[in-house]
């Protein structure tokens, strides 16, 4: 990454979710979250998190070249020499990785070439860092030419004389052998470093230079996830045995980090012992999120003429009570029904006409589904004021999936600021996408900025929801089986909140039984299914570190605006690993399964944005 004199330009601040997207534009839009300070310390560090959640923006501005940009854009001079630390980032690429294996050598072989591999890719990035800060600050000392030598022999790049030179050997050496790769067999290989040897040589040589004493050096690997699970163990060797001239700041998705133990088959990594876990979503908790957020939301805001005024996102997007949006979805229709009725068989009017319509509607609701008199649950209402508003209330939002029917336009509302939240959580990427897209539905109808509607704000949410949908084909070698098990878990969770007769409100999560032991595909599905956010995972109170059957799951709420039931974290069902295969071979069968046993039938009315996969859930084609 170059630096730039001027700052660049920002066209669409939300409609760049990708920090390698966005480049440099990267820094003009970062916001510090809570736990970044924690990344700045001197110890290994391992920093979970889903696709979207912010991951590579944070080390990209933990990097030397991240910080020297964010410093420019505070309009003050950037000074590296004043810095504690340095981190160096290098992104794991799946192309070139994948490149060490096959059967031209033998694993051990392929061990060698991979460690002697990384000790050339480090080196680089350490020794474009000492050249960088060389520019920086000229005149600096630098590598004498006998360290400068004997590193560049113990990396076979020839006999360097000095610092610049052995920058140019090792870059070359480092292109010179990623042309050899596919012409390695066992019979001709190339000279190969003792692992991690070259890179405590030339950090420990940086280090004893005056300009970098008493600095830290960071060595920061994103998307671990990407390494096959021999080359993670080589990572875990080098992170294990850290600390005296570096340390590791690692970014990986859940469920990503396979391999746990170093090339001692004994030797684990573990923590606190040997890194600082730094789980996102558990660091990030939904006030705190829901600030950052924010912050995030302004900065881009600010980028924008029509937007730059606002003061907060709920100015942008006005979300609903329970009450404003019974009401949009037609609730005073059903009420005057229900007081007709009512009062045709014996109710005084003026008993009641000072009921809200919503709580109207859920008093009948409640008399039908446990066979009551209306007139005892309007006894009960009356004379057990506290018990009563406590059922209303835990049914409240749930009759609201119930109101309009499947066939209209929109049937629930997910509008508000504090929603959209919600919807996204935890994952800044999806929650930009949900303000982007209400943004550019706004537009698109000629509609001033601020306030965007309700109407718009829900067509976004299903908007949004279906587009992750449909790339989550895409993301993963079982991208079809991800999706095929989200559309049946959704019409689930549909069926059970546009059904909430005989059943509590509001299901919107599943788990396992504690005796069940899970297959392995069920085990790998559920997964992939977390690491590629289809499904979110948390902790049950008897789950150990990386158990799956203890787990609790759930569709990730951002695709509850496509299916229509509650994104809420509520109640839980209990499913089977059987199920959760019968759901992606025959959905029909194992959806009605499911929800039976919750006293609902399945019905052929689907929302909207659903109809399309009608063949699907009658397991037609």
């Amino acid at each position: 990454m170059s630096d730039r004199d001027n700052k660049p330009s920002v066209s669409e601040p939300f409609g760049m979710y990708r920090a390698e997207s966005l480049k440099a534009a990267v820094y003009d839009l970062f916001a510090m979250p809570s736990y970044f300070p924690e990344l700045e310390t001197n110890r290994a560090c391992v920093l979970l998190g889903g696709r979207g959640t912010g991951k590579t923006t944070v080390l990209k501005c933990l990097s030397y070249d991240g910080k020297y940009q964010l410093e420019q854009r505070k309009n003050v001079p950037a000074r590296p020499s004043t810095w504690s630390y340095y981190g160096f980032y290098h992104k794991i690429n799946t192309n070139r990785v994948t490149a060490f294996s096959g059967p031209e050598l033998t694993d051990r072989q392929w061990s060698k070439v991979f460690g002697h591999y990384v000790n050339v890719v480090f080196c680089n990035e350490v020794l474009k860092f000492a050249e960088w800060y060389r520019d920086k600050h000229k005149g600096s000392p630098e590598l004498d030419a006998e360290i400068c030598g004997e590193i560049s022999s113990s990396l076979f790049a020839g006999e360097a004389q000095s610092q610049s030179e052995l920058a140019a050997m090792v870059r070359k050496s480092l292109r010179r052998f990623e042309t050899l790769l596919n012409n390695l067999s066992q019979d001709q290989l190339p000279n190969l470093s003792v692992q991690g040897q070259p890179i405590d040589d030339l950090c420990e040589a940086l280090l004893e230079l005056p300009q970098f004493s008493q600095k830290s050096f960071f060595f920061i690997v994103d998307e671990y996830e990407n390494l096959l699970n021999y080359q993670q163990i080589i990572l875990n060797t080098l992170i294990k045995h850290c600390g005296e001239f570096y340390t590791f700041k690692v970014g990986i998705k859940e469920l990503g980090w396979r391999e746990r133990t170093t090339l001692n088959a004994t030797e684990q990594l573990v923590s606190p012992a040997d890194y600082e876990r730094i789980d996102i979503g558990q660091r990030l908790d939904a006030v705190t999120f829901r600030e950052f957020a924010e912050s995030v939301c302004l900065i881009r805001a600010q980028q924008e003429e029509s937007l730059g005024a606002i003061a907060s996102l709920e100015e942008l997007l006005p979300g609903m009570t329970s009450y404003e949006e019974a009401d949009r979805l037609g609730i005073d229709d059903k009420a005057k029904l229900i007081r007709s009725d009512w009062i045709k068989s014996g109710i005084s009017e003026k008993e009641i006409s000072d009921i809200p319509s919503l709580e109207l509607y859920f008093a009948q609701f409640w008399a039908t589904s446990q066979n009551l008199p209306i007139e005892e649950v309007l006894n009960e209402r009356h004379n057990h004021k506290q018990k009563w508003k406590e059922r209303f209330d835990n049914y409240r939002f749930s009759m609201l999936f119930t109101i309009k029917s499947k066939k209209a336009e929109i049937s629930k509302y997910y509008c508000g600021w504090q929603t959209y939240v919600l919807l996204a959580n935890g994952n800044i990427r999806y929650l930009l996408e949900l303000v982007g897209r209400s943004i550019q539905l706004n537009r698109k109808h000629g509609l001033v900025d601020v306030p965007i509607s309700e109407e718009i704000q829900t067509r976004a949410a299903v908007s949004v929801a279906k587009k992750n949908l449909s790339e989550l084909e895409g993301l993963s070698v079982n991208g079809a089986q991800l999706t095929k098990l989200l559309l049946g878990l959704g019409k689930v969770f549909e069926a059970l909140a546009s059904h909430p007769q005989g059943h509590a409100p509001e299901y919107t999560q599943f788990h396992f039984m504690d005796n069940e032991v899970l297959s392995s595909d069920v085990r790998e599905l559920l997964e992939s299914a977390v690491m590629h956010l289809a499904l979110v995972r948390t902790e049950s109170s008897k789950r150990m570190e990386f158990e799956t059957r203890t787990s609790d799951y759930a569709v990730h709420p951002i695709f509850s605006p496509f299916f229509e039931y509650s994104y809420r974290r509520k109640r839980k069902i209990v499913l089977k690993g059987a199920q959760i295969s019968g759901l992606i071979a025959e959905p029909k069968k194992f959806i009605q399964e499911i929800i039976s046993k919750h006293g609902v039938e399945q019905s052929d009315e689907h929302p909207q944005q659903m109809q399309l996969f009608e063949a699907f859930f009658n397991d037609v084609g």
